[in-house]
């Protein structure tokens, strides 16, 4: 008895029709998670988590950047002002330039947020030339006369900040992505790919931190004075607003 054989223009169709199953498995092999900032050690038990609803990941001027972070609502995010100065005068130059964002934060109560980004560039050219650039990211949320506000500057080695709330005092900090460029660890700044920030006690002590990659989502201690967290919220807020500064 003849055993059939497979024509071999069937044999051939399916290996291509296989080729293109084989691709996609490698491909699934090789996509990895999308990176995400874990809880700080010290809240991860203690801390009640705020995660982000539906968010868009398109930003600008036309684009819509409203989103729910827990029980809040983030909305009328209005982008694209800006200022530029600068001067020279023989060998030395000095820039500076600012730019920002607003937008509405809703709770209990309704705040105004905003945030300004601002740097400065100092030069000097005696044969070489030598700079001396500094940034700050200051935040504030506004309902009547409540305030709440923050400030980050990159001339701190690491990159430190305050925040005030209610009339207290915290630190802040980035926790920034490890990366090498040569062999040397790329320093921290306000425009270096950021995970997110924590706030700390001025005596230390974790009490909240964000996450700025997208999605986003937000930590506070479950001791946090209840006065405190509203208004807290909104300016960690606007940190995921102004995002992980490296496109994701």
């Amino acid at each position: 008895m003849k055993k059939l054989r497979t024509p071999p223009s069937a044999r051939l169709l399916r290996r291509w029709l296989a080729l293109p199953m084989m691709g996609l498995l490698a491909l699934a092999g090789c996509v990895t998670a999308p990176t995400r900032m874990a809880a700080p050690g010290d809240l991860g038990q203690t801390a009640e988590v705020l995660d982000v609803g539906t968010r868009a990941k398109g930003t600008g001027l036309f684009a819509a950047e409203d989103f729910q972070v827990g029980p809040y609502q983030v909305s009328h995010v209005k982008r694209g002002w800006g200022s530029s100065e600068g001067l020279s005068l023989g060998p030395f130059s000095n820039k500076t330039h600012k730019q920002g964002f607003q937008y509405r934060f809703k709770g209990q109560r309704d705040w105004d947020g905003s945030c300004e980004f601002r740097t400065k560039e100092q030069g000097l050219k005696i044969g070489v030339r030598l700079e001396n650039n500094k940034a700050t990211l200051s935040c504030s949320c506004q309902h009547g006369d409540q305030d709440a506000r923050l400030e980050l500057k990159d001339e701190w080695k690491p990159l430190e900040g305050r925040m005030h709330v209610g009339g207290a005092e915290y630190r802040m900090s980035q926790i920034a992505e490890r990366r090498t460029q040569n062999g040397m660890v790329v320093e921290q700044s306000l425009q270096s790919p950021a995970l997110g920030y924590r706030v700390d006690s001025l005596r230390g002590g974790g009490l909240a931190a964000v996450e700025v990659l997208h999605p986003g989502r937000i930590w506070q201690h479950r001791q946090l004075p209840a006065e405190q967290r509203e208004p807290m919220a909104c300016l960690l807020a606007g940190l995921m607003l102004y995002g992980p500064q490296d496109g994701r």
